[in-house]
């Protein structure tokens, strides 16, 4: 057992034994290098090796860059004519809004969800229903994620809850948290 176990890097010994490996192979190099111009061979070979791979390296970053770009552009899918329609869609669901039958603004809370739904599915996240779609999304992905659940909640109100009573100012809030999602990915 030794009497004394340093608990420190000695550094002086970690050099000394960098200094012998290089002592030591140093005459193995100019054995292989002993001319100017086998060194000259050598390097040149190696930056042709290195310089092939950094090629490769960079063809193949920028092909993930394109695909990436190709992937986030395809996250909803915003063809005019079927942004158009969209933007058709919400005017008459905010104009439902200046009804004074509740029946109406509950119809149109209906109608956005389903517009998320529409959203959600385009961007392919996995699920059975919104809600299984909603709880998919990672929050960095989805800056209003909050804002989806909140308006969906309310949704869940209308369509399971009979005795719900939705006033113009919850129906006004929740129409407004289905925008801020529509308008993160420019899906109206």
């Amino acid at each position: 057992m030794p009497i004394f176990e340093p608990n420190y890097l000695n550094l002086e010994y970690f050099f000394n034994l960098v200094y012998r490996f290089l002592v030591g192979i140093l005459p193995f190099l100019v054995a292989l290098f002993s001319s100017l111009t086998a060194l000259k061979v050598w390097l040149i070979a190696l930056s042709l090796i290195l310089a092939a791979a950094i090629v490769i390296l960079i063809y193949k970053i920028t092909n993930l860059r394109k695909e990436e770009v190709r992937g986030f552009l395809n996250l909803v899918r915003t063809d005019s004519s079927d942004k158009t329609i969209r933007d058709e869609r919400w005017a008459k669901l905010i104009k439902v809004m200046d009804s004074d039958n509740p029946s109406d603004w509950k119809q149109a809370i209906i109608e956005a969800d389903i517009m998320l739904d529409e959203m959600v599915q385009a961007m392919n996240y996995p699920g059975e229903n919104l809600g299984e779609r909603l709880k998919a999304i990672e929050p960095s992905d989805f800056l209003s994620l909050q804002d989806a659940w909140e308006a969906h909640k309310t949704r869940n109100q209308i369509a399971h809850d009979s005795q719900f009573v939705l006033t113009r100012r919850e129906a006004r809030a929740a129409l407004d948290r289905f925008e801020r999602v529509f308008r993160e990915f420019n899906f109206i």
